[in-house]
């Protein structure tokens, strides 16, 4: 999601179309979740049940820069962003890349 210029992006993270998190650029570069799976028969997400006591969702959403010519010197941009993230042991997004 694109906020107008100058402004924040916001990234939303949905699996299996339940929205996990929505997070501002600020801080979604290194993102750590962390769930205890309940022992009882609690309602989970399939992905929880790993056959562990926690379960964490890991990964983020880190700057792609290059390098571009502005009045004769030579500044990185921020071009996109390039997100990956594991539920527990499953890759649940790899190397996806956002371009603005």
């Amino acid at each position: 999601m694109t906020a107008v210029p100058f402004q924040h992006d916001y990234y939303t993270l949905k699996v299996d179309r339940a929205l996990i998190f929505t997070l501002p650029d600020d801080y979604v570069e290194d993102v750590a979740l962390t769930h205890t799976v309940p022992k009882d028969a609690a309602i989970e997400f399939a992905l929880s049940m790993q056959g562990t006591p926690t379960v964490k969702i890991t990964g983020g959403c880190v700057p792609v820069s290059e390098e571009q010519t502005h009045g004769g010197a030579t500044v990185g941009i921020e071009t996109g962003r390039r997100c990956s993230f594991k539920w527990g042991q499953v890759e649940i997004l790899n190397n996806l890349i956002v371009s603005f």
